[in-house]
């Protein structure tokens, strides 16, 4: 950090309130990312904020465009104080997601799970079409508890292992 930023990063200290909103606006970004993600809108393989762009407006995440709810009260933006108060915001909370999106597949769970999911169904689903089963009783009991679990996390590594094979060299 140069002497600049330091100077800077105490020009603009955020309220108590203000950094509730940074760690809302992180979580919630987290959540739009993964489901994003998990609708194909975002491959699993981003690893920076900025990447996200090629994607979508990534600047929305974490309701920082929002004209509504405590932004606009929090953030008012009326003087050059106010913008670099908020421009502090929003850098916390995309240096936040930038950070959470290179340390690993939290940012594909929902995607997993849906996958997991789809998978089980789909194997269910082709025993009973070709045993000319209409129902799903049994399947339903069968894949409850432990073995239910057991194939979630085989198909879980799986699909990350699947996940894994989309990244090239040039990711790294």
């Amino acid at each position: 950090m140069t002497n600049f930023d330091t100077m800077n990063a105490t020009a603009t200290k955020l309220t108590a309130e203000q950094e509730v909103f940074v760690a809302n606006a992180i979580e919630l970004g987290k959540a739009q990312i993964q489901q994003e993600i998990a609708s194909g809108h975002i491959p699993p393989t981003v690893k920076t904020f900025s990447a996200l762009h090629d994607y979508v407006d990534a600047n929305e995440f974490g309701g920082l465009c929002a004209d509504d709810g405590d932004l606009p009260r929090l953030f008012p933006r009326v003087t050059e104080g106010d913008a670099e108060t908020f421009c502090e915001a929003a850098n916390q909370v995309q240096q936040a997601l930038d950070t959470w999106l290179a340390s690993g597949m939290e940012k594909a769970s929902l995607l997993i799970t849906s996958l997991v999911e789809d998978a089980l169904h789909a194997a269910c689903l082709a025993v009973q079409e070709r045993l000319k089963i209409d129902y799903g009783d049994v399947a339903g009991v069968f894949f409850s508890g432990k073995p239910k679990e057991e194939f979630d996390a085989m198909f879980s590594r799986y699909v990350l292992c699947e996940i894994g094979m989309l990244t090239s060299p040039d990711d790294e």
